[in-house]
């Protein structure tokens, strides 16, 4: 239904001095004490045509009153039932409207005409403005005349606000508003083109007068303005149409239409129309049209309707191409490439298009966040995403987060600087605009009139939500400022910072006050090799959710891009040196929170004070960087081939360092320096290595998470899984074994001891995913294209591969068999491995143990008498003696071959 303004001023009101209009949404058809209207099937005007009843002979020349009072004995006298509470009166600026229930029956008998008008079933939108030409054409003589003499007159179209009865491109041009000048000049070449299969349809039936394009395009007009819209189908309904719009006061969420449906009760037998709202005798009884925005009402029902929060503005996103501003041509133009394949795979635009209200309520908010979150990927990021295979991993909750809340940060920032740019885009002001339209008021209404108070509207609300998303971004910065002094203010209480209870207990505060939704655990002080461990204060069961963490207490590259210093450090570290990015990202981040100049205010402080103490030298530092140059450490490894892996290791963050160091230099930031020292920066590599917990391809430092020790407690135990929840607010882990109540809860890593001892500093006496390690190297022979398919099937994918040989498993002695045989002789391998011949089996096995034989003779030329005095080298002669006992058996198990 549609409210008519200015061009008439019949609608429907309530009567009574003290009955007032109740929302009845269960009242049946024909009780008199319920305020509600009941249409008769037969008054229906559904698509295929009308059924032919009585004339009405009406004078043209009759007053509205006379035409009201026509229009209700004609509806009473088709079955028509209208509550004694309701009546149609006339009000000044309002239009005439009409409801309409359920469905009309078939047109006219007449056998060409109703051929004709089968070539016009399949829109609705024509079949509906043919009748109403037809009918119109009859004058008097149309069984309709009664309800056709109410409806809005051809002379009043110039007061009625729609682009379809502009004069002229340049009066659509004057909207300003890209969203709707393209719906008016799509909806425009619509009506023209089935104005020309009117014509070819009726020309041996009405006159070029009455089937003149103007005439045309008001028929249209009234059908999309008037025509009810129910379950896919267009209703043409008497009576129900006289009902004028407007949104209730009450405020409600978007429903799609439902709560139109719950007021129009469409049957068989007709529709029955109840009040929405309570209405005082006198007044007009309006109705809710639904949760439309006004780029519908205007371009299809003429006016504006005022907003009650569904309507909004349209403005564009900024390209992609503008988030890059600096750095080399090249890498912006790979970046730019990804994000924009990344748009056509998800079907959305460079720029889109987005509709906000005057609240900053989005039309599409899940479309601004994939956007956003896209629009602030970096180089490794947009590849990724580029390459990635499903929805989820190219764009996981911790990059576009809480889906089901308000917008984050980013997205409140990209949006206020997109309105900002739209309102200084427009050729006029929003104050020229108001100042156009008072000298407009005593004019006579025309189109330029109607798109200046369009495009007025349009920028109100977007001037309104700028003040809002000002407010929204005001509120976030606030609310980080005062996590930061709360933060602070745990970590600086009179507690001392070097008693180990002390830490704990900030610790556990700042757990507590970030409100993890579940946490079954208990932190407590295990011993030296080990430090601190986690233990069920519960019973939990396999599978059990015993852990949820909030995603914003979560160190990632996500928090790490937030601090201005990393962010600046890293884009200058791009230009003048190549260095994982997602791995410096979150060393200087953790750097910076751990040591920086700002780090008594970090928000990570109660928890950073919990990881491993550099100048404590008690603390559990297990890791191989920390080893002494000449130290027993690296003596111990010496034999084995994880010794290469390890010096690799060291070398690797020296060099890191070393890139750091130079940039500090030449970018005169010495000062940095300062605090970030080699030694910190070995501790930053060390942490990150063994305490990242890892989801959608990334790592991250999960507090408390971190702190679950790795055990295997049985060859069947689940290896560790953590993911997000479906809000992708919390990183959920779930039990992988049943712990009692003050049971030590453990993970199983399932990585063989080797993995371990390199990144985490120890080994596990019991280990199903243990194995003989090899570092082996492919021989430049072996280095060439037809080799390729050879390496694919054995799973070698570097030229130094690291071979993990199950001593108990036959593929994996297999696997391994014909590695070394590609080792020793590639030219042999390439001919003889797939011929399933028992002399290339021999040859393999031959090979094997030949390295077999090497590594053990390795171990007992390096067999001395070592002291162990820590726990470091501990974990090192355990390891010796495992490879041995390894190297062993598979030694018996290729002999027996």
């Amino acid at each position: 239904m549609r409210k008519r303004p200015n061009a008439c001023n019949i609608a429907v009101a309530a009567i009574g001095k003290h009955d007032r209009v109740q929302l009845t949404p269960k009242s049946s058809v024909g009780k008199n004490k319920k305020s509600s209207v009941s249409i008769p099937a037969f008054l229906f005007i559904l698509l295929v045509g009308v059924l032919l009843i009585q004339n009405s002979n009406v004078d043209n020349q009759l007053s509205e009153e006379e035409k009201i009072s026509t229009f209700l004995n004609w509806f009473r006298t088709a079955g028509g039932n209208v509550s004694s509470n309701i009546a149609i009166k006339m009000f000044p600026e309002m239009g005439k409207g009409f409801c309409y229930d359920t469905v009309a029956t078939e047109w006219s008998s007449h056998p060409k005409l109703k051929k004709n008008l089968v070539k016009l079933e399949n829109d609705q939108e024509e079949l509906l403005t043919a009748f109403l030409v037809w009918e119109q054409a009859k004058g008097q003589a149309s069984p309709w005349a009664p309800y056709l003499q109410l409806l809005p007159s051809f002379s009043s179209r110039n007061e009625i606000a729609t682009p379809l009865f502009f004069d002229s491109e340049e009066d659509i041009d004057s909207l300003q508003d890209e969203r709707m000048i393209n719906a008016a000049r799509i909806e425009r070449q619509r009506v023209k083109e089935a104005h020309g299969r009117l014509k070819r349809l009726f020309r041996s039936f009405l006159s070029d007068e009455v089937m003149d394009l103007s005439r045309y395009i008001w028929a249209r007009f009234l059908v999309n303005s008037r025509a009810f819209s129910i379950r896919g189908q267009r209703f043409l309904v008497p009576f129900g149409d006289i009902f004028n719009g407007k949104p209730d006061d009450d405020t409600r969420q978007q429903d799609n239409g439902q709560r139109f449906l719950l007021f129009h009760d469409l049957q068989p037998q007709g529709m029955t129309i109840r009040a929405d709202r309570d209405t005082s005798s006198g007044e007009q009884l309006f109705e809710d049209y639904g949760d439309n925005s006004n780029y519908v009402y205007f371009l299809h029902h003429g006016f504006l309707m005022s907003d009650k929060g569904f309507d909004c503005a349209a403005f564009r996103l900024p390209r992609l191409s503008e988030a890059y501003q600096g750095g080399e041509i090249k890498e912006q133009t790979e970046i730019l490439a990804s994000k924009l394949r990344v748009l056509s795979r998800i079907r959305v635009d460079d720029a889109p298009q987005v509709c906000i209200s005057r609240t900053g309520k989005l039309e599409d908010s899940d479309l601004v966040r994939i956007y956003t979150a896209l629009y602030n990927m970096d180089a490794e990021q947009a590849a990724a995403c580029n390459n990635a295979a499903a929805f989820n991993e190219c764009f996981p909750p911790d990059i576009t987060p809480d889906f089901d809340t308000e917008a984050g940060y980013h997205e409140l920032l990209l949006l206020l600087n997109s309105i900002t740019q739209q309102l200084e885009y427009y050729p006029t002001t929003l104050e020229e605009d108001q100042t156009i339209l008072d000298e407009l008021k005593d004019v006579a209404k025309s189109g330029i009139q109607h798109a200046v108070a369009f495009r007025l509207s349009r920028k109100r609300i977007l001037r309104d939500a700028k003040k809002n998303l000002k407010k929204q971004l005001k509120s976030i910065d606030e609310e980080a400022k005062n996590d930061v002094k709360e933060d602070l203010l745990l970590s600086t209480t009179v507690l001392e910072d070097n008693e180990v209870g002390n830490k704990l207990q900030r610790f556990q505060q700042w757990i507590a006050r970030h409100n993890f939704p579940v946490n079954h655990l208990e932190l407590r002080y295990v011993n030296e090799a080990v430090g601190y461990g986690t233990f069920a204060l519960k019973s939990i069961t396999t599978r059990e959710v015993y852990l949820k963490v909030p995603v914003k207490v979560v160190m990632n590259v996500r928090s790490a891009v937030k601090s201005r210093w990393v962010s600046q450090t890293m884009q200058e570290l791009r230009k003048r040196a190549s260095v994982p990015q997602e791995e410096m990202v979150l060393l200087l981040h953790l750097l910076e929170e751990k040591f920086g100049p700002n780090h008594l205010q970090s928000r990570w402080k109660p928890y950073l004070d919990m990881l491993p103490d550099l100048d404590d030298h008690n603390s559990v530092l297990g890791s191989p960087l920390f080893y002494e140059e000449e130290g027993q450490q690296l003596k111990a490894l010496e034999g084995t081939d994880l010794l290469t892996l390890v010096s690799n290791y060291r070398r690797r963050v020296a060099q890191s360092y070393a890139v750091l160091l130079d940039h500090f230099k030449r970018s005169n930031h010495e000062e940095t320096l300062l605090w970030l020292t080699e030694r910190r920066f070995r501790w930053a590599n060390a942490m990150l290595d063994s305490r990242s917990i890892w989801w959608n391809s990334q790592r991250h430092l999960v507090p408390l998470l971190d702190m679950v020790n790795c055990q295997e407690l049985n060859s069947k135990h689940k290896p560790h899984h953590t993911s997000l929840d479906s809000s992708g607010r919390h990183a959920v882990t779930k039990a992988s074994w049943d712990f009692q109540a003050g049971q030590e809860v453990v993970e199983n890593y399932a990585q063989p001891n080797y993995i371990y001892l390199l990144y985490h500093g120890f080994v596990l006496d019991l280990n199903s995913h243990d194995c003989a390690h090899f570092h082996l190297e492919i021989p430049n022979a072996a280095r060439q294209r037809e080799f390729s398919g050879l390496f694919q099937g054995l799973g070698i994918y570097s030229w130094t591969p690291d071979v993990c040989v199950s001593p108990t498993d036959n593929h994996s002695i297999m696997r391994f068999s014909k590695i070394a045989l590609l080792v020793a002789n590639p030219t042999k391998a390439l001919q003889l491995i797939g011929k399933a011949a028992n002399s290339d089996a021999n040859a393999a096995i031959a090979s094997a143990l030949k390295l077999v034989e090497e590594r053990m003779n390795r171990f007992e030329s390096t067999e001395e008498t070592l002291v162990s005095t820590d726990f470091r080298t501990q974990s090192i002669l355990k390891f010796r003696q495992q490879q041995l006992q390894h190297l062993a058996i598979l030694g018996n198990k290729l002999q027996a071959r």
